[in-house]
């Protein structure tokens, strides 16, 4: 969404929600509004314009990464100064510089003060104020100014209530912000930046990460640089975003990721030293079993070597997007894009974002080819008219019409831009020009190195040559400097030229750095060598590209395939790319060798007698991992038949890819065989459906397919794959390296995640507040929050720490164990009747949960719903919405209502005491009815009991359980406990029949290590029995159980009348005496499909040949495939089930 801002003041005053979130302070329970923090920063403005501040004046300001700082920023831009932000750890003669530079008018400074920078404004004689901000309670910043200049007129505290209105709004062409290069030759020169550019950049930004509201930035990189100023914080303002601020006031690996889990932090930018930081201590904090759901990774300011890209991706499994930047330009030029949006490249820093034109040109500033090395050079609203004071500076920045950059690199055909280095950084070893960040990238390939620069030195022979520093991974051998130097060296020999090899390798425990984290590499051999300086090598343009090794994002299982070339391999590789483990499906023309070409790079097949049933496994494994498997079927039926899954997926919000092949691109529209505009058939079902045309199209078109499956609310997309585009082969002699680079520009890297929206603050402590005043809560949890990280622990903690109730949906139960005593199953009609606050979780107010409406539900209810996407009519119906995936929304709203003063469980306990009453007479009865001697024929008590027992004896991980069939997954759901979440599988939100054998299969094969029992009505076994072969095939540990009762519902339940209506209809009309429809063949003997097989197989008639067949069966290991036959009393059950509202009432007619 393009961003309609000209000025800052647009930064907060923009179109987007007053009430939503826009700084978290980390450490506390502070979440300031966008509204709350405008009002105080125009308050702040106003008091600076009293004091006689004046357009154009520039105002100075030391501050860590705090509210202060940002309310000290905003309010001086907002009444038409100049911003000027400076490093608090300045020594007393740097503020002096930079005070004086600026002609600063003002210097701003935290409560505790500066005592260098007062010491530089004394000496200047600049007034000083301090200006800090508190916040109350109730989330309300309040700005306090104290003069600490003696008759400085600038004071007061800032109040709350309507809005202050602010007159004389900044313009365009304003001056906002002053920053100084970091000076790599020489002086550092003044950048002076307008709104107009500020905004442009801005505008850029956003757009390049598509930043919402919904996203939440985790600050890290300081407010005195531009990177931290623009894209971690004015960019997420401006574009609604809410910025979590550490309580640090800086970087903290101690703390990061605990930061931006318990905030749900969706993207985080900072310098390489950082991600290495973080990287180094991976292992020990971050939570790879709970990740906060970061979108992606930002990285810019210095060079990101490819080798630790692909680390990061790896350890954090976010896409890592490489940026270039620079004050001159208000921060980006140009970045990597999201993986949707185009290839993300390693080694490259992308393309050119927004407004921002990239060109290389020449030492006669003229643009070179494609693929040769110049200077880079921009142009754009972006960048700055000029630096402060130096027309010698401007002269040679802006020579052609274009603004220098300094750095050296290459465009290739895409426009992606990669850097060779800075001009005056090149290493010139004898005329042979070495590009730093290539020798760089080598060196931190090598498996010990954490971080690691190479940098000129002098040389009598050849006037410079190179020499490297490195820091050495915790984990790395232990071995002495000289075997580690030596070790090192041996890699870049086999890397590079002889010429870029290090003459000597250091070893260090840090490197030195920059205020921003940044390596200064021109200090590097005054540090490492002292007395010597690198010779600045001259700016020269080499005729070629510098070989580069850019890395390849590739799962292992990759190299397993079979290395031929051709759009079997390439399709397989790119669903490893993307995380995918299983594929279910039917081969034949043009699919078949896509199965072996999947198993052979390590993705298991599971092949189906019917493309239904394997479209339900597909669904069913979504589901059980988060991670989309897929449905293979072929062409023009199977498709169709595949829709049965592909449906399925996409109405219970499950990720899923369907792939299936296409007759030949020239052969459409002349009646090919299985022709079929097979994308326009699933387009309804689906939230994706793409086709490929070529080869090259591959790629792109999985990719696209497993963002859409996904991203947002999870469901199904579509590949199509032509049977010509499946046999085209690459051309050349190296086919596996030309697939990598196929890959590498097409495909992100292997993702496990599922990027949901994150909540607002404001939303959660609305939800907070109606349950602070209930009465009686009620906590309804679906399989959408079972889907969800982090959500089980969330939901434990509500009832445990607060007394909530819960009560989940069928295949949301286990989030609470059935035996908690808050689980409100067991007292489902008295919790949905007359709760007054539900707060309903990951499912929707369709049929299963009545609608939401009364007589079922209480007419004064308030519904909060907790969603990533939930229906307009349900959001009708709530007091409250919170937006955001399930795990992250619970843990925020626990620790808001942690932080709530006054909490007090005993206000809804008579509540959970009626409740957990009702719950204990329902167990009651239900263990009385399961005691009483097994009724002859056998009922549904009778059978499920026996299996209730023996799943209770069973040791290790809980069972699947997988149930269908209208009596059978009722009782089911009543009789069979759930321990864990995301052990129970049934019909789902549209009760759909004959998903049983399918998500059987599904289960046992993701989750191995469990035993999985399917529990069918006979009526449900019937639409994929033939799948007990496939059960047999891979030998999965599964057992069935059909319980037969002779027909659908079990025996003819027609009244009377209707039933001999029918017969005497039928010998009329000569067809004789035809069956009911409802009934089967009578003494069906399902057992002997199983035996048939080789499978192990059960008939049972009564309680002990049941009871039997259960122990055998279920608890001797390992378990076999197996199929017990039970054999129902005919009358057992009603029709429909317990789905009341779909039965004929009792005593009426159905004619």
């Amino acid at each position: 969404m393009a961003l309609n801002i000209t000025t800052l003041h647009d930064v907060l005053a923009g179109a987007h929600n007053p009430r939503t979130d826009a700084i978290i302070l980390t450490g506390s329970s502070a979440h300031v509004t966008r509204s709350s923090l405008y009002s105080c920063v125009v308050e702040v403005s106003n008091a600076l314009k009293k004091a006689g501040i004046k357009p154009g004046d520039v105002i100075s300001m030391a501050y860590a990464n705090t509210i202060d700082f940002v309310v000290a920023f905003l309010g001086v831009t907002y009444c038409r100064a100049v911003a000027a932000p400076l490093n608090a750890a300045y020594k007393t003669d740097e503020f002096s510089f930079y005070l004086e530079d600026t002609a600063s008018k003002l210097l701003l400074l935290p409560a505790e003060g500066n005592s260098a920078a007062q010491q530089a404004a004394d000496k200047l004689k600049v007034p000083m104020a301090h200006l800090t901000v508190s916040v109350t309670p109730d989330n309300y910043p309040i700005a306090t100014i104290k003069p600490i200049t003696p008759g400085l007129t600038l004071s007061g505290t800032s109040s709350r209530g309507s809005v202050p209105s602010l007159t004389d709004l900044p313009n365009p062409s304003d001056l906002a912000l002053f920053f100084h290069t970091s000076g790599t030759t020489g002086r550092p020169k003044a950048v002076p930046l307008t709104h107009g550019n500020i905004a442009a950049s801005l505008r850029n930004i956003a757009l390049t990460y598509e930043l919402s509201p919904a996203d939440r930035s985790y600050l890290v990189m300081p407010l005195f640089h531009v990177h931290g100023l623009m894209a971690a914080l004015l960019s997420p303002l401006a574009a609604g975003s809410a910025i979590i601020l550490p309580k640090e006031g800086k970087f903290s690996a101690t703390v990061f990721w605990k930061d931006c889990c318990e905030h749900a932090a969706t993207f985080y930018t900072a310098v390489p030293t950082m991600h290495q930081v973080l990287l180094a201590r991976a292992a020990q904090d971050y939570p790879a079993t709970h990740p906060p759901p970061l979108r992606f990774i930002r990285s810019c300011s210095s060079s990101l070597a490819a080798p630790t890209l692909e680390k990061l991706e790896k350890a954090f499994k976010v896409p890592v997007l490489e940026a270039y930047a620079m004050s001159e330009a208000s921060h980006q030029m140009t970045s990597n894009p999201l993986p949707k949006n185009g290839p993300r490249k390693p080694g490259t820093v992308g393309r050119a974002q927004g407004s921002v034109q990239v060109v290389v040109l020449d030492s006669n500033n003229m643009q070179v080819p494609v693929g040769k090395v110049g200077e880079v050079c921009i142009r754009g609203p972006n960048v700055t008219f000029g630096y402060l004071n130096n027309p010698k500076a401007n002269k040679e920045a802006y020579a052609g019409g274009w603004f220098h950059t300094g750095d050296q690199g290459w465009l290739d055909a895409e426009g992606y831009l990669t850097l060779t280095g800075r001009i005056k950084e090149l290493i010139n070893r004898g005329g042979e020009k070495i590009s730093p960040l290539e020798v760089d990238s080598i060196l931190l390939s090598h498996p010990a190195v954490a971080e690691a620069v190479c940098f000129g030195v002098p040389d009598e022979k050849y006037g410079e040559v190179v020499a490297a520093a490195v820091v050495l991974r915790p984990d790395a051998p232990k071995v002495t400097d000289t075997d580690m130097e030596k070790s090192i060296k041996e890699l870049c020999n086999s890397k590079l030229s002889a010429f870029k090899v290090p003459i000597r390798v250091f070893i260090t425990e840090a490197l030195p750095k920059g205020a921003t984290g940044k390596i200064q590499r021109r200090n590097m051999a005054g540090h490492f060598m002292p007395g010597s300086t690198a010779v600045p090598a001259a700016p020269a343009a080499s005729s070629k590209p510098p070989a580069t090794h850019s890395g390849s994002v590739v799962k292992n299982a990759e190299e397993g395939a079979a290395g031929c070339g051709d759009g079997y391999e390439v399709v397989v590789k790119a669903l490893c790319r993307l995380g995918v483990r299983y594929m279910f499906g039917v081969v034949g023309i043009p699919v078949t060798p896509l199965a072996s070409s999947a198993q052979a790079a390590g993705i298991r097949y599971i092949g189906f007698r019917n493309e239904q049933a394997a479209g339900y496994a597909a669904a069913a494994a979504g589901f059980l991992t988060g991670v989309p498997s897929v449905l293979l079927t072929v062409s023009g039926p199977g498709a169709v038949h595949g829709i049965a899954g592909l449906s399925h997926a996409m109405i219970n919000c499950w990720p899923l890819i369907q792939i299936s092949g296409s007759c030949e691109e020239h052969e459409i529209g002349k009646g090919s065989f299985q022709e079929c505009d097979q994308v326009s058939a699933v387009k309804p079902f689906c939230k994706y459906a793409g086709h490929a045309t070529r080869l090259g199209d591959i790629p792109r078109v999985v990719a696209a397919a497993f963002q859409a499956a996904t991203s947002g609310r999870p469901g199904a997309a579509y590949v199509g794959l032509p049977s010509n585009v499946l046999l085209e082969r690459i051309p050349g002699s190296k086919p596996l390296e030309e697939v990598k680079c196929l890959l590498d520009e097409a495909v992100p890297v292997a993702c496990g995640n599922i990027f949901r929206p994150s909540p607002s603050g404001l939303s959660v402590k609305s939800a907070a507040a109606l349950l602070r005043s209930a009465a009686r809560p009620l906590f309804v949890v679906g399989k959408g929050a079972a889907m969800s990280p982090g959500a089980a622990e969330a939901v434990q903690e509500l009832a445990n720490r607060f007394g909530y109730p819960v009560l989940g949906t069928s295949m949301g139960r286990g989030l609470l164990p059935d035996e908690h005593p808050l689980c409100a199953n067991a007292a489902r009609s008295l919790a949905l009747a007359e709760a007054d606050v539900a707060v309903i979780v990951g499912t929707r107010l369709n049929w299963q949960l009545h609608f939401g409406e009364d007589p079922r539900w209480s007419p004064d209810v308030k519904f909060v719903l907790i969603d990533v996407e939930p229906s307009d009519r349900d959001v009708g119906l709530a007091a409250s919405v919170v937006i955001g995936d399930a795990g992250a929304s619970l843990r925020l709203l626990v620790s808001e209502l942690i932080a709530q003063p006054g909490l007090n469980p005993a206000r809804h306990s008579s509540w959970t005491s009626r409740l957990t009453g009702k719950s204990r007479q329902a167990t009651l009865a239900l263990t009385q009815r399961l005691s009483a001697p097994p009724a002859t024929p056998m009922d549904y008590y009778t059978t499920l009991g026996i299996l209730r027992r023996v799943l209770q004896a069973v040791q290790g991980p809980a069972p699947m359980v997988v149930s269908e069939g209208a009596n059978t997954m009722d009782m089911a759901r009543l009789l069979l406990p759930v321990k864990e979440p995301r052990t129970r599988v049934d019909a789902a939100t549209w009760g759909t029949m004959g998903v049983g054998l399918g998500s059987a299969i599904a289960a046992a094969v993701v989750n191995p290590e469990r035993v999985t029992i399917a529990v069918e009505g006979d009526s449900a076994f019937g639409f994929s029995g033939m799948e007990v072969e496939t059960m047999v095939r891979y030998q999965l540990p599964i057992v069935v159980f059909v319980m037969n009762n002779g027909g659908i519902y079990g025996g003819d339940r027609r009244t009377s009348i209707l039933a001999q209506a029918a017969i005497e209809g039928a010998n009329n009309a000569g067809f004789g005496a035809d069956p009911p429809p409802t009934s089967f063949v009578e003494g069906s003997r399902y057992d002997l499909m199983m035996k048939a097989f080789g499978g192990r197989e059960y008939r049972c008639t009564t309680a002990a040949e049941l009871e039997e067949a259960c122990r055998a069966a279920i608890l001797t290991r390992p378990v076999r495939p197996t199929l017990i036959d039970v054999v129902l009393d005919p009358m057992a059950g009603v029709e429909s089930g317990n789905v009341h509202a779909f039965n004929a009432p009792a005593g009426k007619s159905k004619m």
